[in-house]
């Protein structure tokens, strides 16, 4: 009735319940972490030398990087190129997080920063509401991102990205925490539907476990969509860095009860597939 069952301990039988006893242990494979941030603030606190020894120790072998100001990410892709794979992020300084989409200030820089082909892709964009798609500045950028072939990483909630892939179909999208609130069944709702849908799962480990392990709802959908997922850690305040490795065995425990397939997909594969191995 428990779903229990026993072993033999010192000559007694004794219930463990399965969860406690049936795992071998975290996922222990490589991480690509497809969320992360090297802001102003973190420079002189966290010293790149410091984030190269946190992915490493954390057994993470590329990261998917943008920043605010970008210089952050430019740091890290020329200590360590190989492990780097560059976002543009149009804000310039941290107060343009919830108005940049009204700046078109900002569009002759980031069109320059794009036209030198270091980027892979444009975000992490906050575009939280619906009508937000259709300032003329984020109008912009999504044509410029859809005409270079780029992925976007937008930060948004399902109805804010259904208005996007409505106006621009096909838009090749990594959804910054899988809409940061939103159900598996919204989420799978949307990856059934728009096929170029991808999400990262950053801040959401907590979301995905439940008592027994993991979210039933949750596991049917990694399985159900297992080439359509990331993990990411959202390194956008200093203590994120100071718990790294912590941030990542959060990742490593949920991902222990999937199918090792389907963890290694998720866990990096997913993400090679994209943006290629790197070099570490």
């Amino acid at each position: 009735m428990f779903n229990l069952f026993t072993i033999l301990i010192g000559g007694l039988l004794v219930a463990i319940s399965p969860v406690l006893a049936g795992q071998a242990g975290s996922y222990d494979g490589p991480i690509f972490d497809a969320h992360v941030h090297y802001d102003e603030w973190n420079w002189d606190k966290v010293p790149i030398q410091d984030v190269l020894s946190k992915w490493k120790a954390a057994g993470v072998t590329r990261s998917l990087v943008s920043s605010t100001p970008d210089k952050g990410t430019l740091k890290l892709l020329e200590a360590a190129p190989g492990r780097v794979v560059p976002f543009f992020r149009p804000y310039r300084k941290f107060t343009h997080k919830g108005s940049w989409y009204k700046r078109p200030e900002l569009i002759p820089h980031t069109e320059a920063s794009l036209d030198t082909g270091v980027y892979a892709g444009l975000g992490e964009i906050h575009v939280i509401w619906p009508e937000h798609i259709h300032t003329p500045t984020v109008h912009r950028h999504l044509e410029i991102a859809m005409d270079r072939g780029m992925y976007i990483q937008p930060h948004l909630d399902a109805d804010a990205l259904e208005e996007l892939l409505k106006t621009w179909p096909g838009m090749k999208i990594i959804w910054a925490h899988a809409g940061y609130d939103a159900s598996a069944q919204t989420v799978g709702a949307i990856m059934d539907t728009y096929p170029s849908v991808m999400a990262d799962l950053s801040l959401r480990a907590q979301d995905l476990r439940n008592e027994r392990g993991l979210d039933p709802a949750w596991r049917d959908l990694m399985v159900r969509h297992a080439d359509r997922f990331m993990v990411g850690t959202d390194t956008f305040r200093d203590r994120d860095w100071f718990e790294y490795e912590a941030l990542v065995a959060d990742h490593r425990m949920w991902l222990s009860y999937l199918p090792r397939g389907i963890a290694e997909k998720i866990a990096y594969k997913n993400a090679y597939e994209i943006f290629g191995a790197g070099n570490f």
